[in-house]
């Protein structure tokens, strides 16, 4: 199979570089289509909206990063609190921009499980379906995310 030229563009932007020191796949070995399809198939299996999980990444962001360093309660046994970071980085998706680097930590300390939110990782989520590879730092595992907001499945 012959990759367009922006396809060829995208998977370099995905990998190591001086702007994401260990890349967006992180020691994933799937395609970028499996990584985006097997996140998607977890939501949909779980009966999650991709908007509801996106919208508790947004508020938990934002509570941390509004708490200036602080550590806050997101919900009962669910702390975070906010790395600030100096500059930006670009999206590996061309047309998507800089994002600034700062990271809202969150942990769910009954489960033992946290997630590394940031603003470029929530566009990634929100405008591509991807939620970065395993093995990468700042994968946001739709599963985990679920667990740690408490998100219930959609009544339709």
């Amino acid at each position: 199979m012959k990759l367009s030229p922006q396809d060829r563009r995208l998977i370099h932007n995905l990998a190591p570089s001086k702007f994401s020191k260990e890349g967006f796949l992180g020691s994933d070995t799937r395609s970028l289509e499996e990584i985006i399809s097997d996140d998607l198939h977890m939501l949909k299996k779980a009966g999650v909206p991709k908007e509801l999980l996106v919208k508790a990444l947004k508020d938990a962001y934002q509570r941390a990063k509004d708490a200036f360093g602080a550590e806050i309660e997101i919900r009962k046994n669910v702390k975070a609190v906010f790395h600030e970071s100096m500059g930006r980085i670009p999206s590996p998706f061309c047309k998507d921009g800089l994002f600034e680097k700062g990271e809202a930590v969150v942990t769910d300390t009954v489960n033992n499980i946290s997630l590394i939110i940031t603003s470029l990782g929530i566009n990634l989520i929100e405008n591509h379906d991807f939620f970065q590879g395993r093995g990468c730092r700042f994968r946001i595992a739709p599963l985990d995310a679920i667990k740690i907001f408490n998100l219930q499945p959609d009544k339709k």
